[in-house]
């Protein structure tokens, strides 16, 4: 007997009590999946006007918490109604805080808080004039010389088309001047060798200069203080003024919930105005910059407005990586430390700023993103723009946030109450699959009112408060959202792909337009080209690239993340120091493909000249444009007509299209559809999101398309230990049916129009497995027998593979019945107290809409009528499914006064087996549809309920809600066709 060593014993030890805490983990996620805890709930925006009190504030948080709403975020808004109203920050509003703070306590809930207000700005009225945002904005004059100019600078300001540019045509003379520079305009430019600083020429706003020969152009520049008041972003002074003061008062109030029921402070997306032609600016960053930058900026002021010869890309990115960084160190570090040193975590959407989203997702606590799938019928609920959740997504894994929340369901349509659970549900799987892990809806707004105020609510928001008709509901979505973010707040995100950011390119080509959320970079269709075929991917930084990002076996990695190919997407500039870095990785075996464009110029201005050479000369060694280049260890290509596919021809299938089989050659898709095996062009909406965790791999899989699919996917893992976790009922279950490739683990994906589930793989072997089967489903494999579920007559067929031997066996099924439509008639009742009560015979059933009397109704229809079932349908081993058919929108069904079930999403049916008999059933379906329907006809604003106007007055708004008269109005009720279909369950032994 070979006695084993100690350190082997040590291993041994090890790795057994690794094992059982595995275990332990996954038996504690079990549990929490199938009653997901309250910190995994969704939590909610909760809107207050001015007039709020304790009494409704508790009501409100426990309607909240009895629908699964696990916390808040308050933030107060404009006012709704004539009396009651409270001032914002006052005392009395302080109280009102207070009392929400420790309601929720009660509750078992958490609070966040808007950072500022009225609205979600960060600042308010109290902040000081000289803290609060600016502008550098130009003016100008064209001159021609020999002359002399002996009168006042410009005053004009020049609008641009920037929609949230607060214009006014001309200076107001509380502007401090910042400099005047004159240059010779030749050629349609400034010549740059021809810059004058004049500031000394000044006086008082009067210029005297004498005008050299020719044509030039005079600039001024001035600080100006922008219109409303939030605070300046950019002068750290400012903001930790700010942060005491505001931040100050809410820890004096209940600061000992700091970090406790107090969980955040959220800054929302970055929408301050600019003055015309303005870019952020503060007091002393002309000292700042040339402090930060090694050169005064003043004389290239010009460069960011105006082309100056062949500097402008260079001045325009420095100043863009200075206003970054400035942003990043007094809005960021300075807001995300205060809340630190206080014990709460500072919850922001990092965008809309100067800042990299990327790098300032990382630098947040906890990243918030937003852009609702499908947002304002205008764009697909299959959603693979690349955008704010992307560029939050890939800041939270880059830089180690595991939590990732989400501004949910903004703006799904122009118009409120139109969104139905299944809507919700679809954009909630667009938000799970781009990398969110906890949910804020937007939102719940606060309201003493039972019944829809349209006039006041707030008007922009899916309404996910009391008043819709469809909130009894609400708890099945939140417990769904709440059982994934149970799974995918575990582990750490599994891409293959990383893309290098093109801010650095964007960088030099404007400054004024901080506030697009990509600096308007076209990204065409790479998102959805990537994700569609099965690769998901993070953006990485210059950050990351030069400063975390290692180099080893040929992929590229960052903390926990390995990458497996780079790509360069239409890249005309880029820092020195990152390309250096890229052409190691490519040495060291990295695959790199760079897509539309070579790139062929630096960055920044100093060392220019040298730098531009320096990056031709690395692209000219490691790239060629006619494709392919080994190099060193690795290989790159370059591809063009990837992004942007003008011509038709350029747009191919995918199984066919170049840049795919380049990526296939590098690596697998992680989520793999033979399209030519399956006769399928490209894929429209099966989709997935890769997590590991614990040794196992959780996949998040969708069908965000109206129609179902069914057919194998390869999973490239190599664990067989499979298990589908359904994240609607919480069910777990064993999954039997597999087949081991090369590549991965082949599973039979068969899922409803918009249904999604979570494959778990895990580590352990599974010897014993189905590889091949034309039965339904199988629910148990033995080694003795296997139970099957049959969904039709004739002979079936299974294979099971036992070790290295495969076994078929064959069954013959009969018995089952043919499918039994339910056609009524039925009895239709409509009644709620805004509509006169409708009772009618149907002998089909058609939309509510295509009656003039019920075209408006919104609420509960009450469907009944009977059938009878054979004794053939109530064998012991089949089984009974009903299937409404098309339901608008959510039907909670009784089989002879048994509760049955609800359905809410297409394809789901409801298992009666138990609840029928044989001979005479009744059956009733209740189906709720949209507010919509009502709203739509309303024509003017309904009044103030009167028990509420002592208390309130009348509503202060008059304007007519965007609703009123709304159509086309969607279907409601039940169109059927309503149905039993019976499954037969088949016992095999082995």
């Amino acid at each position: 007997m070979v006695k084993l060593s100690k350190i082997a014993m040590l291993f041994l030890f090890c790795s057994f009590f690794s094992d059982l805490a595995a275990q332990a983990d996954w038996e504690t996620l079990m549990t929490e999946f199938r009653d997901p805890p309250i910190e995994y709930r969704p939590h909610t925006r909760w809107w207050w006007p001015m007039s709020v009190t304790k009494e409704e504030i508790t009501w409100e948080l426990e309607q909240m918490h009895a629908h699964g709403i696990g916390g808040v975020e308050q933030i107060t808004m404009q006012r709704f109604y004539e009396k009651g109203n409270v001032s914002f920050m006052s005392a009395e509003f302080i109280d009102l805080l207070k009392h929400m703070v420790f309601e929720a306590k009660r509750l078992g809930m958490k609070v966040s808080i808007n950072f500022g207000g009225p609205g979600w700005i960060i600042g308010g009225d109290w902040v000081p004039e000289n803290e609060r945002s600016k502008d550098i904005v130009p003016t100008s004059i064209i001159v021609t010389g020999p002359a002399l100019f002996d009168q006042k600078l410009p005053t004009k300001l020049t609008k641009t088309k920037r929609s949230w540019e607060k214009f006014t045509p001309k200076l107001s003379g509380d502007e401090k001047l910042l400099a005047v520079v004159a240059g010779k305009i030749e050629n349609k430019k400034i010549d740059e060798k021809s810059l004058q600083i004049l500031t000394d020429y000044d006086s008082q706003n009067l210029l005297k200069w004498q005008i050299p020969d020719g044509q030039w152009r005079i600039m001024a520049f001035w600080l100006k203080t922008n219109p409303g008041e939030a605070v300046d972003h950019f002068s750290e002074k400012a903001m930790q003024h700010y942060c005491e003061d505001f931040g100050g008062k809410l820890y004096q109030a209940f600061g000992a919930e700091f970090g406790k029921t107090v969980e955040s402070m959220f800054a929302d997306s970055f929408e301050l105005p600019n003055s015309a032609s303005g870019i952020y600016w503060s007091d002393d960053l002309l000292e700042q910059f040339q402090k930060s930058k090694k050169y005064d900026v003043t004389k290239y002021l010009p460069a960011i407005w105006w082309d100056v010869g062949d500097i402008s890309p260079k001045i325009r990115f420095d100043v863009n990586e200075f206003l970054h960084q400035q942003g990043l160190n007094a809005f960021f570090k300075t807001f995300t430390n205060w809340c630190a040193q206080h014990n709460v975590k500072a919850r922001i959407q990092p965008y809309g700023l100067t800042t990299d989203n990327i790098e300032a997702a990382g630098m947040t606590h906890i990243p918030e993103m937003e852009i609702t799938p499908g947002e304002k019928d205008q764009h697909p609920w299959f959603d693979t723009r690349i955008g704010p959740k992307k560029y939050v997504a890939s800041g939270a894994h880059i830089y180690g946030r595991k939590i990732i929340t989400t501004e949910a369901y903004t703006f799904m349509h122009w118009e409120r109450y139109r969104s139905t659970l299944q809507e919700l549900k679809i954009a909630s799987d667009g938000y799970l699959r781009s990398g969110a892990t906890k949910f804020y809806n937007h939102g719940y707004s606060y309201s003493p009112e039972r019944d829809i105020a349209p006039s006041r609510t707030i008007g922009f928001a899916a309404l996910l408060n009391h008043q819709n008709i469809l909130w009894k509901y609400y708890p099945l979505l939140a417990e769904y959202v709440a059982r994934c973010a149970v799974l995918l707040q575990k582990g750490d995100f599994a891409p293959d792909i990383a893309i290098y950011s093109p801010l650095a390119n964007q960088w030099t080509k404007v400054v004024l337009n901080a506030r697009k959320w990509t600096r308007e970079f076209d990204w065409g269709e790479l998102g959805h080209l990537l994700i569609s075929n099965g690769y998901d991917f993070d953006l990485l930084n210059d950050d990351a690239l030069q400063n975390m990002a290692s180099v080893a076996d040929g992929k590229l990695k960052v903390g926990n993340l390995q990458y497996q190919a780079l790509l360069l997407p239409n890249i005309e500039s880029m820092p020195l120091k990152t390309l250096n870095k890229i052409e190691k990785y490519i040495k060291s075996g990295g695959q790199v493909i760079t897509l539309d464009n070579l790139p062929n110029a630096a960055v920044g201005f100093e060392n220019s000249k040298e730098n531009d050479s320096a990056v031709q000369e690395i692209v000219q060694r490691v790239f060629d444009q006619n494709g392919k280049k080994n190099v060193g260890k690795g290989t790159t290509w370059f591809v063009e007509n990837v992004i942007h596919r003008p011509i038709w021809w350029d747009n191919y299938a995918s199984a066919f299209d170049p840049f795919l089989t380049i990526l296939r050659g590098i690596i697998a898709p992680d989520f793999s559809i033979d399209f030519a095996q399956h006769g399928l062009r490209k894929n429209d909406g099966l989709t997935f999101y890769h997590r590991k965790f614990n040794g196992s791999d959780i996949y998040f899989v969708a069908n965000i398309q109206d129609t179902p699919v069914s057919l194998p996917v390869i999973f490239r893992v190599q664990n067989s230990l499979v298990e589908k976790w359904n994240p609607l009922t919480g069910y777990i279950e064993k999954v039997h049916h597999f087949v081991k490739k090369n590549s991965g683990i082949q599973l039979p994906v068969n899922l409803q129009a918009y249904e999604s589930t979570i494959y778990i793989f895990h580590p352990r072997k599974n010897g014993m497995h189905v590889t091949a089967s034309d039965f339904s489903q199988i629910l148990s494999l033995t080694r003795e027998k296997i139970s099957v579920v049959a969904e039709k007559n004739g002979i079936h067929q299974i294979t099971i593979r036992i070790g290295n031997k495969s076994l078929t066996k064959e069954s013959v099924v009969n018995g089952i019945p043919a499918v039994m439509k339910i056609a009524g008639p039925w009895q239709l009742t409509l009644k709620n107290g805004s509509h006169p009560i409708i009772d009618k015979k149907l002998h089909h059933l058609t939309s509510w809409t295509t009656d003039s009397l019920t075209k408006n109704f919104s609420g509960t229809g009450k469907y009944e009528t009977d059938f009878s079932l054979t004794g053939t349908f109530l064998q012991s081993d089949n089984r009974l499914l009903l299937d409404l058919g098309r339901v608008c929108n959510v039907a909670e069904v009784y089989v002879n006064t048994e509760k049955s079930g609800i359905i809410w999403m297409p394809g789901q049916s409801l298992d009666i087996t138990k609840l029928v008999r044989k001979g005479q059933n009744t059956l009733v379906v209740l189906v709720t549809n949209t507010l919509i329907n009502r709203v739509a006809a309303m024509k003017k604003n309904n009044p103030v309920p009167n028990d509420l106007i002592p208390q309130l007055g009348q509503g202060v708004s008059d304007r007519l809600p965007r609703e009123y008269g709304f159509k086309p109005l969607p279907a409601s009720g039940l169109l059927g066709p309503v149905e039993i279909k019976v499954q037969k369950i088949v016992e095999i032994n082995l």
